[in-house]
């Protein structure tokens, strides 16, 4: 789990870029990319949970170095009391289908998390059901004015020529994420589309992009 400024970033347990190439160079340079975001909630709407579903690196090391795509959906569940415990054992419904979901606790947050360890599809109904509580996900990026491809291109052109710092005779020296961040505004989460390059000089750069009208909040 990463932080930025007052925002929450949702990470991929287990991005792009262009300088001298295009849109389609960004994306042969990702480690992580979430194309599906799901939202949940239960009866008493304090529940915040969330479901990232794309690919990631395997194995996924923040190093500046791309590595072969595995899929993944990683489940973010916030109960509205701190548990104690370090797992739980939830059961989780796709599709009518239910099985046991193991979760396990961050402890720096106090969020359990999980990966399905497949992706899910975008019109799938998932719910999870632990103790008293019954969440119920919907996949909000289907009504993002911008999706996922649209939000690289916008970071593209809002580094422009500072994806230069990346190119070795005309070879991309790192890897690329693209992940949703929160800010929690009023019971409701604010999403933005957090894209990042990881370079192999250590060199970061970050744009935040809101999901409603692609306007960038840091670049």
């Amino acid at each position: 789990m990463k932080k930025l400024f007052l925002f929450s970033l949702v990470l991929i347990c287990p991005l792009m870029l262009v300088g001298c190439g295009g849109a389609n160079e960004l994306e042969d340079n990702i480690s992580e990319i979430t194309k599906t975001y799901y939202q949940g909630s239960d009866q008493s709407g304090v529940v915040n949970a969330s479901i990232s579903v794309g690919q990631r690196e395997e194995p996924y090391i923040i190093d500046g170095v791309h590595e072969p795509l595995c899929d993944f959906s990683l489940f973010v569940i916030n109960f509205n009391q701190q548990l104690e415990d370090e797992e739980i054992t939830t059961q989780l419904s796709i599709n009518g289908e239910v099985q046991e979901f193991v979760m396990y606790l961050n402890p720096v947050n106090h969020q359990y998390m999980a990966d399905l360890g497949y992706a899910l599809g975008e019109n799938d109904e998932v719910s999870v059901t632990y103790q008293d509580y019954t969440i119920t996900f919907n996949n909000v990026s289907d009504n993002f004015t911008v999706s996922w491809s649209q939000a690289l291109e916008i970071a593209k052109e809002s580094l422009g020529e500072r994806l230069d710092d990346f190119y070795e005779s005309d070879n991309f020296k790192g890897e690329c994420y693209l992940k949703i961040l929160t800010e929690q505004n009023d019971n409701f989460d604010d999403l933005f589309w957090y894209f990042s390059i990881v370079g192999q000089n250590n060199e970061v750069v970050n744009v935040v992009i809101n999901v409603n009208n692609g306007e960038v909040l840091v670049g």
